[in-house]
C-alpha cells in the first residue's frame, strides 16, 4: 500500500457533489494548427478511427430543444474524451486529429517501432469531475486498449500493450501525460521513404492550438499520478479461478463494434436469458480482478448477488434496493430500475504500489469494454456507470475485507427497436465518401 493510493481512495470515498466550472472547460480535442497533414493509410487509419474517430451523430431531444451530438466508437466518462493518440514509427512522430481524420506531422525521422501512444489531457475531464476524473481517465485507457485489440483483429493487425515513453513526446506533463503504448504489427509506411542521409527533425513540437488546458491541479489525483509514474508494479496477476462453466452463447466481440451504444434513458424492463449474461460475464473476466454479478431480470437466475469465476456462486440475497441509498447520478438511478443485470469488477485498490492501483483501474476499463462489446454482439445494450461503485454496492455484494467495487456495467434490453436516431458515418477507407478537409490555422 502507498500513502498516495490510500489518500486517493479516501478522497474518492468522501467526495462531495460536483462543482463544475463550465467557464473553464478546455478545447474538446487537440490540434497543432501549423503542422503538415498526412492522411493515414489503411489499416492504420481505420484503427485510429475505430478507437477515437468521430463516427456518428446522435440526435437527442431535450428540454432545450433538439441536439446533434458527435459520437465516437468507444465510451468516455461524461463524453469528454480526455485521451489523445500519437503515432511513433520509422517515418516520424504524428498526432491523430479525430475531427479531420488526419495525422499531424510533429517530427520526421526514425522514431522506433510502430506504436500508438495514448496520453491524458487531465483538465479535459477534471474541470467537471475533479480528482475523480483520474479514475475515469485510467479506466478509459483500458476501454481504448480493448477497443484497439478488437478493431485490430478486423484489420489483420496485432496490438500489444506496453509501457508509456515519457521522453518520446516532449509534452508539458503538467497538462498532458503519456499513460499507455500500443505496439502495432505489421507496419506500413506513413510517409514516403526519405534518403538515408535525410536529417531527423528532433526539435520542439509545433505550437498547439490555444487556449491551453489548465495544468493538473494539486490534490490527491496528482499525487497518485506522480507516485504511479515513479514506481513499478509489485503484484503479479494470478490465473483466474476455474469452475464449472454455465452454458454460454459463443460471442465474437468484433460483431459488437458497430452495434455498441450507451443508452441514456435506461432499458426496456424485460428479462435476459442466462446464457447471454454468462457469455458477457465470461468475457469480462481478467486475472487481476474479481467479478460479481447482480441479477435483476435474468431468466433462470434468482434475483441476488453472485460471484463469477467460471461458474456462478450466490453470495448474498440481500435486497438489491439497497443500491438506492447510494449517492447516484440521476441516469444511473433510473437505469437501475430497468436493467437486467449489473456486472461489477472488484479488487483491492490498496494492494501493491501506486502503479498497481493505476493498472487495476486500467484493467477495470478493459474488462468492462469487453463486456460492452459482448452485450452489443448479443443484441443487448449496456452502459458503464462508474458512480455505481461504492459503499452501497459493496454492502449488496457482501464485501467486508479490503476488496471494493471499482465500477459497474448495467446491461439490458434496448428500450426501442424503432427508427435509429444515430447517423453513422461510413468509413472512407471502406469505400464511403470522404470530404477533403480544409486546413486552416483557426
Amino acid at each position: 500500500m502507498t500513502d498516495a493510493a490510500a489518500r486517493y481512495v479516501a478522497a474518492m470515498a468522501d467526495r462531495g457533489p460536483l462543482d463544475i466550472r463550465w467557464d473553464l472547460a478546455p478545447l474538446r480535442h487537440k490540434r497543432y494548427p501549423s503542422a503538415e497533414w498526412v492522411e493515414p493509410r489503411h489499416p492504420l487509419g481505420a484503427l485510429l478511427r475505430g478507437m477515437l474517430g468521430i463516427t456518428r451523430v446522435i440526435w437527442r431531444h431535450t428540454d432545450a430543444g433538439p441536439m446533434a451530438i458527435p459520437g465516437r466508437p468507444a465510451p468516455s466518462g461524461g463524453g469528454l474524451y480526455p485521451i489523445e493518440a500519437y503515432v511513433a514509427c520509422p517515418d516520424g512522430l504524428f498526432h491523430y486529429d479525430p475531427v479531420h481524420e488526419v495525422l499531424e506531422v510533429l517530427r520526421t525521422g526514425d522514431h522506433g517501432p510502430a506504436r500508438i501512444c495514448l496520453t491524458a489531457v487531465f483538465w479535459r475531464s477534471m474541470f467537471k469531475y475533479g480528482d475523480y476524473a483520474y479514475r475515469l481517465i485510467c479506466q478509459e485507457i483500458g476501454v481504448l486498449r480493448t477497443q484497439a485489440e478488437v478493431v485490430a483483429a478486423t484489420l489483420g493487425l496485432t496490438v500489444t500493450p506496453g509501457d508509456a515513453d515519457h521522453a518520446l513526446l516532449g509534452l508539458d506533463e503538467s497538462r498532458e501525460s503519456p499513460l499507455a503504448v500500443l505496439h502495432l504489427e505489421p507496419y506500413e509506411r506513413v510517409l514516403p521513404p526519405e534518403p538515408a542521409d535525410a536529417p531527423r527533425n528532433s526539435g520542439d513540437l509545433p505550437r498547439e492550438a490555444r487556449p491551453l488546458p489548465l495544468p493538473f491541479p494539486p490534490g490527491a489525483a496528482r499525487d497518485l499520478h506522480r507516485a504511479a509514474d515513479a514506481t513499478s508494479r509489485a503484484r503479479r496477476p494470478s490465473p483466474p479461478a476455474r469452475g464449472i462453466r454455465i452454458p454460454a452463447e459463443v460471442v465474437d466481440l468484433r460483431d459488437g463494434l458497430r452495434a455498441r451504444h450507451s443508452p441514456v434513458d435506461g432499458f426496456r424492463p424485460a428479462p435476459v436469458p442466462l446464457t447471454k449474461i454468462a457469455a458477457i460475464a465470461g468475457l469480462a473476466v481478467c486475472p487481476d480482478l474479481d467479478l460479481y454479478l447482480l441479477a435483476l431480470r435474468v431468466d433462470g437466475l434468482p434475483r441476488a448477488a453472485y460471484h463469477y469465476d467460471g461458474d456462478l456462486r450466490r453470495v448474498r440475497a440481500a435486497p438489491l434496493e439497497e443500491l438506492g441509498s447510494a449517492p447516484l447520478v440521476a441516469n444511473t438511478r433510473e437505469a437501475l430500475k430497468t436493467a437486467a443485470a449489473v456486472i461489477v469488477p472488484v479488487g483491492d485498490p490498496l494492494a501493491g504500489t501506486a502503479r498497481d492501483h493505476r493498472d487495476q483501474l486500467v484493467e477495470t476499463g478493459a474488462s468492462l469494454q469487453r463486456a460492452t462489446l459482448a452485450a452489443a454482439a448479443l443484441g443487448l445494450t449496456s452502459r458503464i456507470h462508474s458512480d455505481g461503485a461504492g459503499e452501497a454496492t459493496d454492502r449488496v455484494l457482501g464485501l467486508t475485507g479490503p476488496a471494493r467495487s471499482l465500477s459497474s456495467l448495467l446491461v439490458g434490453v434496448p428500450r426501442s427497436r424503432g427508427p435509429d436516431l444515430v447517423l453513422r458515418f461510413p468509413d472512407p477507407q471502406e469505400g464511403g465518401p470522404k470530404a477533403r478537409p480544409q486546413h486552416t490555422d483557426q
